[in-house]
């Protein structure tokens, strides 16, 4: 029997032979298959988005862009953070010591926060109207501005928006604090009405008003925004990240206005989505909880957004903004509007 080892050696010098005298070609053979890449995890970089308030129902849009993975198709981990409105700004001006990227602020408070020195610019909004509303019982006419003269009016305190609401209205129907009366109630607006402790308060429109109707009280309500509208919510960020990182800017932004627009388009969905991000023990009535999410969809689009895109910022707002806010003597100096946002970063383009 032959040697396995020689006809080994023998098939091998053959096969070299006939390699070696095969003719060559220049033509393109199919290109080689490239040898499989080693396993690797893809790389996302963390930020951290503080957000004014407690897991609610009005972070919708940023819920779902998470749960939908548009954060992740952008190379983004993002941690929510809650935190209060006095306090985003500060941690997103200190970027990147803070850790904190983008921050869900009012126009009203970045208007403060650079007056104040804070290097912040909006770079995306959400709520293209104001969302504070003035409410009553249906017993107490709610028709015009005019209204609200000689009126007790109840507001959380002398702070925040419910307050730059009260004083936007007074500026625009002519008046000032001596034609209304004031009460400060905290944070118990729908109680202070039905209890009938106070005739009107001011609150969320898509919050108060709708926990009313829950129980089964008809109220009549004036938005503040057809009163005189305040530049509102968006997302704001220290001038030195887009500085150095505007291409994290971008994709963020990005993601949120295709979690925006799921929500618009989608509610049911977006609700459901949020949940998961809304401890349960907070989650209260989810039927009440659905409602708010929807009377909340009208505050995020208007005639600008269907030109311009989702996310726009209206800078002639807010130079209405910040010359009533001077007026108000919220403001102690004139501040430059236009550096206090940007479009560069939605469809719409710049201011």
């Amino acid at each position: 029997m032959m040697n396995f080892r020689v006809l080994t050696l023998g098939v091998l010098l053959i096969l070299l032979i006939t390699a070696c005298s095969a003719p060559t070609s220049t033509t393109p053979a199919t290109a080689p298959t490239a040898a499989p890449a080693p396993d690797t995890q893809p790389t996302f970089q963390q930020v951290t988005l503080a957000m004014s308030y407690i897991p609610n129902i009005q972070f919708a849009p940023y819920y779902v862009a998470a749960a939908k993975g548009y954060y992740a198709a952008e190379g983004i981990d993002v941690t929510f953070d809650y935190n209060f409105e006095n306090d985003v700004l500060q941690r997103a001006a200190t970027w990147p010591t803070s850790g904190v990227a983008f921050a869900t602020t009012s126009g009203t408070s970045v208007l403060l926060a650079r007056q104040q020195g804070l290097p912040v610019k909006t770079v995306m909004t959400l709520y293209q109207r104001f969302p504070i509303a003035f409410f009553a019982k249906s017993n107490v006419p709610l028709a015009s501005v005019n209204d609200l003269r000689g009126q007790t009016i109840g507001i959380p305190g002398r702070f925040g928006e419910s307050f730059y609401a009260l004083l936007a209205a007074l500026y625009a129907g002519g008046m000032s604090e001596a034609d209304v009366t004031v009460q400060e109630i905290g944070f118990t607006q729908s109680a202070a009405v039905m209890e009938d402790k106070v005739p009107v308060a001011t609150g969320y429109a898509m919050n108060e008003p709708v926990q009313l109707r829950g129980q089964g009280v008809e109220v009549n309500v004036l938005l503040a925004a057809d009163v005189f509208n305040l530049a509102a919510n968006g997302i704001a960020v220290s001038e030195a990240l887009i500085a150095q990182n505007p291409e994290l800017v971008r994709k963020f932004v990005r993601a949120s206005l295709r979690g925006l627009a799921d929500t618009l388009a989608n509610p049911d969905e977006a609700f459901d989505l949020s949940l998961q991000f809304i401890p349960e023990a907070q989650l209260g009535d989810l039927a009440l909880q659905r409602q708010v999410l929807q009377e909340s969809l009208p505050f995020w689009q208007n005639e600008l957004t269907a030109q311009y895109g989702l996310g726009y910022t209206d800078g002639q707002l807010w130079m209405r903004t910040e010359e009533f806010m001077r007026s108000a003597g919220l403001l102690s100096a004139p501040v430059d509007v236009q550096q206090a946002f940007t479009n560069e970063f939605v469809p719409g383009g710049s201011y």
